[in-house]
């Protein structure tokens, strides 16, 4: 493993749950960071506490479906770092709902969040990367990424987006010595889904699930390999997970 003391990430979706749990593992490995979510209260405690572990702490409250929110808070990160070696695109959200009883407001909502905000930091973060040759994409998506689900379809689809999103980026960035990595987490123990019918919740609470921390140490492993190696997808689901 190589040491990763020092760098610089951005992580999305930091105020809570896997981003969190990733945002606190990187601090305490030595990485400074940006922060990014809906929640400023949330970002403030969390760049307060992170400070204190002799790293440098800043960010922005910004709605990633928003493209004008997207740009400002890549100008706050442009002011306080002159480098970007590590993007986590880690939020996102899931509304349960069939296909007869969904809404386009609903779709569009998780579509925006889940995969074209997720494409637009992206994109600007490569135009940092590409010319310092080197960096880390870390995509979040998930098991629903790989199977269909019912009641999940729209978040599932956009979770398939993420997937083939990330091989065909990491095809084009090689070259610039930029790595991207998909992690594909099954049923973790946080705050996540919505309009969850009450098996879904009965039978998370019932399974011993992931901890956000679990998934933290998986971006962590992926991020330590030597620069030869680019660890292209990481699946991992609580042992009694069957699908």
């Amino acid at each position: 493993m190589q040491s990763i003391k020092g760098k610089v990430a951005i992580i999305t979706g930091a105020s809570k749950g896997i981003g969190l749990a990733t945002a606190r593992k990187l601090a305490k490995e030595g990485i400074n960071l940006f922060l990014i979510s809906r929640s400023e209260e949330h970002l403030e405690r969390i760049a307060k506490e992170i400070s204190k572990m002799e790293v440098k702490a800043f960010y922005s409250k910004c709605d990633i479906t928003k493209p004008a929110e997207v740009e400002k808070a890549f100008k706050s990160f442009k002011a306080n770092f002159d480098c970007l070696d590590i993007l986590i695109n880690n939020a996102g959200r899931g509304i349960f709902n069939y296909i007869q009883n969904g809404s386009v407001k609903e779709w569009e909502e998780m579509i925006d969040l889940n995969f074209t905000g997720l494409v637009h930091l992206t994109h600007l973060a490569t135009k940092i990367m590409i010319p310092q040759n080197r960096g880390h994409i870390i995509n979040v998506s998930s098991v629903a990424g790989r199977v269909g689900i019912p009641g999940w379809s729209v978040y599932c689809a956009t979770k398939w987006a993420v997937v083939g999103f990330s091989e065909s980026i990491r095809k084009e960035l090689l070259k610039y010595n930029i790595r991207v990595t998909v992690i594909e987490p099954g049923v973790v123990h946080t705050e996540w889904g919505e309009n969850m019918p009450h098996e879904w919740i009965t039978q998370r609470a019932q399974m011993k699930a992931l901890m956000p921390e679990d998934v933290a140490e998986a971006i962590y492993y992926a991020l330590t390999q030597p620069e030869n190696v680019s660890v292209n997808e990481i699946l991992i689901r609580p042992t009694e997970q069957e699908r």
